[in-house]
């Protein structure tokens, strides 16, 4: 039994991502104990420390054979209609006959001595998996197109070579790019399970898009697993002893907040720690270039919390474990808030930009009640922020119900793996 991750999340520098890919290897080990289990990565050593004895190969591979042209420099002495037509017939060539784009590969690096091996490394992983799993990620939307398109090129070269697929833990949407929606409206139809995080967004959308109800489940997010376990391992002193706010600030395009917004958050989470007598405590999530999140929470908390914005948190379990000493946890970013939640700790979700309302909404949904939504794209965001940890440090009664609602997503979860046996079976038999 051979299976092929697809870990989305390439470079391994986002921790809710790693939580993510953590829990689908270990679940796909618990189904097929003896099964070698690659993962497409760009981090090899990241996947070995996290995952254990997987195989990796590398993702530039499918790069390659994706902005390969057999013969594309033809397209310059063409009118730039029949331009484009050309380049979505090349297209749709390196996927129905990718062996050929292969063979060319080889021919340019012979020629040009450019070292193109990675592209029959990927292809052959394709040709020898049995099944195909893509891990969870917020990655199918506009927001990162090219990564997604790349995601969707991977599932129909495993379709068209008879391997079954499936996408489990995934954010989808919001999907307005035409480009993306035509590609995905081809490809996910045709995928045998598809588990989401959520149901306000992600459901409907994939309907939009053709793909049957009967392949469609809602597991919630993956890592919630990872998250929940913790808290199941932790003492009940240390637990009821928390006296913290975690802060998360996610700056990024994608998230359409500027580091201007950040002095109202400042005054926010000042107000709040001076008045609940509560310390203050950085909550990374990305660390990609090294830094992301972690330059943001140390200029956010400069004076009022842990000197190195947390750069330390760089591991799943290190973070799951710091925001288990937290009271409320301040979210920009989403699996901050997953993990909050999980362990019973209600959340203020900062949300501007509609792929965060999509992402918090649904999680808001997901574990009904215990998170509340400030947008900070209205008037007086340090007044709402403020008010909002206050509601959430009171919400002593919510802790049960989050516990509960996370308790439920892991079986779920769980119930979705296990199906798999059945897409593996029904194709061992034909």
């Amino acid at each position: 039994m051979n299976i092929l991750v697809d870990s989305c999340s390439y470079n391994c520098q986002n921790v809710g991502d790693l939580a993510m890919l953590a829990v689908a290897v270990s679940r796909l080990r618990e189904l097929w104990p003896s099964a070698s289990v690659e993962v497409i990565t760009n981090a090899p050593d990241r996947v070995a420390r996290l995952c254990g004895q997987v195989g990796t190969v590398p993702v530039r591979g499918r790069r390659l054979l994706l902005q390969n042209r057999v013969i594309g420099p033809a397209r310059r002495w063409l009118p730039a209609g029949m331009a484009e037509s050309w380049d979505r017939f090349e297209e749709r060539l390196v996927l129905r006959r990718p062996r050929l784009s292969g063979a060319s590969l080889a021919i340019k690096s012979a020629i040009g001595g450019r070292q193109v091996s990675d592209a029959a490394t990927f292809l052959d992983a394709i040709d020898r998996a049995d099944l195909l799993v893509v891990n969870g990620a917020g990655i199918m939307t506009d927001a990162f197109r090219e990564s997604a398109l790349g995601i969707l090129a991977t599932l129909e070269l495993a379709a068209r070579r008879g391997v079954p697929t499936a996408v489990v833990g995934q954010g989808i949407g919001p999907m307005a790019d035409p480009v993306l929606f035509e590609r995905a409206a081809q490809v996910l139809p045709r995928v045998t399970l598809i588990g989401v995080r959520e149901s306000l967004a992600s459901v409907p959308l994939l309907r939009s898009l053709g793909v049957p109800s009967g392949n469609i489940c809602v597991t919630g997010d993956d890592a919630v697993e990872l998250a929940f376990s913790a808290h199941r391992a932790r003492t009940a002193s240390a637990r009821d002893g928390a006296a913290k706010i975690g802060v998360n600030v996610r700056v990024a395009s994608y998230a359409d907040v500027e580091p201007e917004i950040l002095s109202s958050l400042r005054v926010a989470v000042s107000a709040a720690s001076r008045a609940l007598h509560a310390d203050l405590v950085p909550i990374p999530i990305a660390h990609h270039g090294g830094r992301m999140d972690v330059d943001t929470l140390r200029s956010l908390l400069a004076g009022l919390g842990d000197a190195d914005g947390g750069a330390s948190l760089d591991s799943p379990q290190r973070v799951i474990d710091r925001v288990g000493e937290c009271r409320v946890v301040v979210a920009g970013s989403y699996h901050a808030a997953v993990f909050a939640l999980s362990q019973g700790i209600p959340v203020v979700a900062l949300v501007k930009s509609p792929y965060y309302v999509n992402k918090m909404a649904g999680l808001a949904h997901q574990f009904g009640g215990g998170c509340e939504m400030v947008r900070l794209d209205e008037t007086d965001v340090a007044g709402r922020v403020f008010g909002a940890i206050e509601r959430a440090w009171a919400a002593d009664g919510v802790r049960a119900s989050l516990l509960q609602a996370a308790a439920d997503q892991v079986e779920r979860g769980r119930s979705a793996y296990a199906r798999l046996r059945d897409v593996v079976g029904r194709r061992a038999i034909a």
